[in-house]
């Protein structure tokens, strides 16, 4: 039964790579390959360079959202915990690998109520920025996105609805989510549900203006990134069309179908580059440098991780902020 399970979903995710080469070879290897050889090197390693800035960004993001749990983590080692973060996001379908800071945060002796919580705040924040993204880049290239701008309006809208009711109606949706999870699991879900809600609340509107801030500064380095890769092989596409697109794809990535956005960024770079007339190999050598970036920034997180020592903590006034213990871990 297992094996038949392991079977399952490793087919789910060769979907992923299998259209990565259905792709590569409808396009053509060669095809691609003269406009990649013909990329400007510096230019790649400039995207590449950005590492260090988006994962500075998400260091401070991260300390931030984690001072509203009363968690305080010194800038470098909020910075390492996230970088590892997304190194193991970065090898994990739908990007659940992120979710290992809460290992973190709970090896330091804190509450694992508190640790999802600030996990999901984290995450909400991301899925939110992109989706506004994505669909504000539609809307601006109308014309070239008035099929598909009747579906996300229609999604969009749904979703908004469904947000509402389901904030109006908190305690039923917290109730029905302790009667389908097992036993063993309703009191962590119950701290975790908890400490998420009252956490949405108590950012304040300061707090809350910076971590908007920070999130579109992340984002723009990101897009930054992928612009320049562009660049690097001739590719003249405008930064706001780049952006939406790259939006959608993010959106895409987190359906647990793939690794690292392979064969999702592919298909939909193809599909929405096409829409202003970008050849279907200079789209795939552009998704191939984003994926070389993207593998390289992967490298440059874990590095980054390694310099936050881990130092075990134990929580002061039943689990609040922490204080070094006075054995510290000898790691």
């Amino acid at each position: 039964m297992k094996n038949a399970t392991l079977k399952k979903v490793l087919s789910w995710r060769l979907i992923g790579p299998a259209a990565v080469v259905a792709a590569v070879f409808w396009a053509g290897p060669a095809e691609i390959w003269a406009v990649l050889s013909g990329a400007r090197l510096p230019v790649v390693a400039g995207a590449m360079l950005l590492a260090v800035p988006l994962a500075v960004i998400k260091g401070i993001r991260w300390r931030l959202v984690l001072k509203v749990y009363e968690i305080d983590l010194p800038p470098g080692e909020s910075t390492a915990m996230y970088a590892m973060g997304m190194t193991m996001a970065a090898v994990t379908p739908g990007h659940l690998g992120d979710f290992v800071k809460v290992l973190a945060l709970t090896d330091r002796g804190h509450g694992l109520g508190r640790s999802v919580a600030a996990n999901v705040v984290d995450r909400l924040l991301d899925v939110g920025f992109v989706l506004a993204i994505g669909y504000a880049g539609m809307w601006y290239f109308s014309q070239h996105f008035s099929a598909r701008l009747r579906i996300a309006g229609l999604a969009f809208a749904a979703v908004l609805v469904v947000l509402v009711v389901l904030a109006a109606r908190l305690h039923w949706v917290r109730a029905a989510a302790m009667r389908l999870v097992p036993s063993r699991f309703r009191a962590a879900l119950a701290a975790s549900w908890d400490e998420t809600v009252s956490g949405l609340w108590r950012h304040g509107h300061q707090r809350s203006a910076l971590l908007l801030v920070l999130t579109a500064g992340f984002w723009a380095v990101q897009f930054s990134a992928a612009y320049l890769c562009a660049a690097a092989i001739g590719l003249d596409v405008p930064f706001v069309y780049l952006s939406a697109c790259l939006a959608v794809v993010t959106v895409a990535s987190f359906v647990p179908i793939t690794v690292a956005g392979a064969g999702t960024r592919d298909a939909i770079l193809l599909v929405l580059l096409g829409q202003i007339g970008v050849a279907r190999e200079r789209s795939l050598a552009l998704a191939g440098l984003i994926l070389a970036t993207f593998v390289s920034n992967c490298a440059v997180f874990y590095l980054i991780s390694l310099t936050g020592r881990p130092r075990r903590r134990r929580p002061d006034g039943g689990g609040l902020a922490s204080e070094r213990c006075g054995d510290e871990d000898p790691q």
